[in-house]
């Protein structure tokens, strides 16, 4: 694969609609390289799972994307580039604010039920194969007041501390950086023991959502195409993707 050092490069902007489709503009007209940070004070329209936005004061978050050189992952094992991100993430929040921080399934990271990151990533196909993703990250840093009925904080509220963005992004990077050789090698078994041990429910009995119906079930594992497989309370296991199943706090 090409070699690739997230962050070599950091692109600051102060108002994007959001820092995911500000990298794909670039993409589509060739203007970025592997490994290119994209970062912004402010999103019109950051985006979330399930088409969801990412609701962020002005200037008081991180908000950033990475163009990301994916090709030597399959259709079939790019979840873990998500699983490395999510445990990056849980790591760095982890060593700021000393809090029992978990991964909430799909790209969650939640502290005592309430939402401090989220991640989001979109591929790129080249001939039915993987070939780049954009992988975009909002963590809430100094925003001490949220909306209404959103179950949300940040690092401030929990440690009292205002942050500078700019330097905690470059400690996430070291962070990411220093994960990546686990990917590349493919040491998928030692990412799925990492993640599985953050993973908020992991092999614990709590309820779930799947259209209009609530049930209880044990979470068993994120399999490697990124499905939540449920153990059901008639012994039975089933597996959901992200569009199927919603999972209750």
């Amino acid at each position: 694969m090409k070699s690739q050092i997230v962050g070599y490069q950091i692109i600051k902007l102060l108002t994007v609609d959001s820092t995911n489709n500000y990298v794909a503009k670039l993409v589509n007209k060739s203007k970025v390289s592997f490994g290119t940070v994209i970062m912004a004070d402010f999103q019109t329209k950051g985006k979330g799972q399930r088409d969801n936005l990412w609701h962020s004061d002005n200037g008081k978050n991180l908000l950033f994307s990475i163009y990301f050189d994916s090709s030597f992952l399959t259709t079939n094992t790019i979840f873990y580039l998500s699983k490395i991100i999510a445990i990056s993430l849980r790591n760095f929040i982890f060593n700021i604010s000393g809090k029992n921080v978990k991964i909430k399934w799909p790209n969650d990271i939640i502290i005592n039920h309430q939402k401090i990151a989220g991640i989001l990533i979109e591929n790129q196909l080249k001939n039915n194969n993987i070939y780049s993703s954009i992988i975009g990250i909002g963590l809430n840093v100094n925003q001490i007041n949220f909306i209404k009925n959103l179950s949300a904080t940040s690092l401030r509220v929990l440690t009292h501390r205002e942050y500078d963005l700019k330097s905690l992004l470059e400690i996430f990077i070291n962070v990411f950086n220093s994960n990546l050789s686990t990917l590349k090698e493919k040491n998928f078994n030692y990412i799925d023991n990492q993640y599985h041990q953050h993973l908020l429910n992991f092999n614990k009995w709590a309820l779930y959502k799947e259209n209009n119906s609530v049930f209880k079930a044990k979470l068993s594992s994120v399999n490697e195409q990124g499905f939540l497989d449920l153990v059901l309370e008639n012994g039975k296991t089933k597996s959901y993707d992200l569009q199927q199943i919603n999972q209750l706090i």
